[in-house]
């Protein structure tokens, strides 16, 4: 986990490539650890969720993980969905980095230093200003908010899990 704050700190507006590639690869195996390390006490729409086999399955207090919510883009839409989009846009692209192309079934389109605006759901819901902006199934999202939506989330659900195994271990 502290490797994923200290490359998550040195994300900016317009990081260094360096830092961005540090950053969405620890993101991606973090998600992995917690998968393996985690496993007998995830449910498995947990697992399935974290795994990005679905859309929901996250603890319903995932929700209140993300005290500031300004980094969503949508913020009608709920932090779940956005967690989970932030988690697939780490390890679509850290895929991406190994293979040198995006698969389909990441969901990542393109990362570029401009958004298309092209319909009012990304007029209404793309941040503006300088930035580095993921196509995620047709949204957009800056570096800097997937890195905002995780930086919240990751604390608290390794928190929430803790407890889980907690009281796993002391079942009778």
């Amino acid at each position: 986990m502290d490797k994923f704050l200290q490359d998550a700190s040195k994300i900016s507006k317009l990081p260094d490539k360096y830092d961005l590639f540090n950053f969405v690869v620890t993101a991606a195996v973090l998600s992995e650890w917690i998968c393996k390390f985690y496993k007998k006490v995830m449910p498995e729409d947990l697992l399935r969720a974290m795994n990005g086999e679905s859309e929901t399955g996250l603890p319903i207090d995932a929700e209140d993980w993300i005290d500031d919510k300004s980094c969503l883009p949508n913020p009608a839409q709920g932090a779940c969905r956005h967690i989970c989009n932030a988690m697939r846009i780490c390890w679509g692209t850290a895929n991406a980095s190994k293979h040198y192309y995006w698969q389909k079934s990441s969901g990542v389109q393109s990362i570029g230093a401009e958004p298309e605006i092209n319909d009012f759901y990304s007029y209404f819901n793309t941040a503006v200003g300088a930035g580095i902006f993921i196509n995620y199934n047709g949204e957009y999202y800056t570096v800097e908010q997937v890195k905002e939506i995780l930086v919240q989330f990751y604390p608290s659900f390794i928190e929430y899990l803790e407890a889980l195994q907690e009281g796993h271990e002391n079942a009778p």
